[in-house]
C-alpha cells in the first residue's frame, strides 16, 4: 500500500467535532472501496509502508473523533487535531470560546487483546467474517503459527468481566508517566449491546472508583469512551 490512501497533512489538519467525525468515516469508505489493498490497510493496518499514517487513523483518529462529538457536540468554537511524533501526547484540542485560544491535550489508548486482535483481523480480512468474542485457538505451524477461532459462544457476563480487565490494563499502560498539565486520557473500548445490558454507568462508575481512581495516572481528566454509546467522565485532579 502506498501512502496516497492518506496523508500526513489531512490526518493532522484541525478540524470541528462534527468536520472530524464526518471526515473519519468518509475516510474509511474511501479506503475500504478503493481495492484489495484499501482494505487490507484497514485490516492489518499496523502492517505494510503506510502503517504509521493507518495505525494513528485507526487508533487515534477515529477515538478522538468519537469523543469529539460526545463531549463538544456540533460547536463551532473546539477544534480537534491529531499529532504525529510528539510523544507528549496525541492531539491537541483548541477551546476557540477564549482570548487568545487555549489549547488542552489528549492521549488515547486502546483497550484490545493485543496480538489477538490481530488475528481476528486476519480472518476478517481472509474470509470476510469473524466471531469477536469466540476464544483464539493457537497452535504452532511449520511456518509461523497457525490460528483458528471457532464458533464459540460465551456467557454475556463473561465478556463484560473481559473488556473491564482490558479497560484496566490500558489505565495501567498509563500509569506513572508524565504529561504535561491539562491532558487527559481516553480509553476507548468496546461497549456493543451485550457490555450496555450488564454494566450501566452506575456500576462502570464503582468499577473505576475502585480499580482505576487509585491508580498513579497523572492526567486531568479521564474519559471512558465506548464505540457505541458510552461516555463517562473522571477528574483526577488530586484534591488537597
Amino acid at each position: 500500500m502506498s501512502n496516497e490512501l492518506i496523508s500526513e497533512e489531512e490526518l493532522t489538519r484541525k478540524r470541528t467535532p462534527s468536520e472530524l467525525l464526518d471526515w473519519v468515516g468518509q475516510k474509511t469508505d474511501q479506503i475500504y472501496y478503493s481495492g484489495d489493498a484499501g482494505r487490507r490497510a484497514l485490516r492489518l493496518y499496523n502492517k505494510g509502508p503506510a502503517k504509521e499514517l493507518m495505525k494513528k487513523f485507526m487508533d487515534e483518529a477515529i477515538p478522538l473523533a468519537v469523543f469529539g462529538k460526545r463531549k463538544f457536540g456540533d460547536t463551532d468554537q473546539v477544534l480537534l487535531q491529531p499529532v504525529i511524533d510528539d510523544p507528549r501526547y496525541d492531539a491537541v484540542v483548541t477551546d476557540l470560546t477564549t482570548d487568545p485560544p487555549t489549547e488542552s491535550f489528549v492521549e488515547i489508548t486502546l483497550s484490545h487483546e493485543g496480538r489477538d486482535n490481530y488475528l481476528r483481523r486476519c480472518q476478517l480480512l481472509e474470509k470476510g467474517y469473524v466471531f469477536p468474542y469466540a476464544p483464539v485457538v493457537k497452535a504452532k505451524a511449520k511456518k509461523g503459527q497457525a490460528f483458528s477461532i471457532p464458533p464459540e459462544a460465551n456467557s454475556v457476563e463473561e465478556r463484560v468481566g473481559n473488556e473491564l480487565k482490558r479497560i484496566l490494563a490500558a489505565a495501567r499502560r498509563k500509569e506513572g508517566k508524565e504529561y504535561p498539565p491539562n491532558t487527559s486520557l481516553i480509553i476507548f473500548f468496546d461497549d456493543a449491546p451485550h457490555f450496555q445490558d450488564v454494566m450501566d454507568n452506575e456500576k462502570l462508575d464503582g468499577f473505576v472508583s475502585r480499580d482505576i481512581l487509585s491508580l498513579d495516572l497523572r492526567f486531568s481528566t479521564l474519559y471512558l469512551v465506548g464505540r457505541d454509546v458510552v461516555f463517562r467522565e473522571y477528574s483526577l485532579v488530586k484534591k488537597i
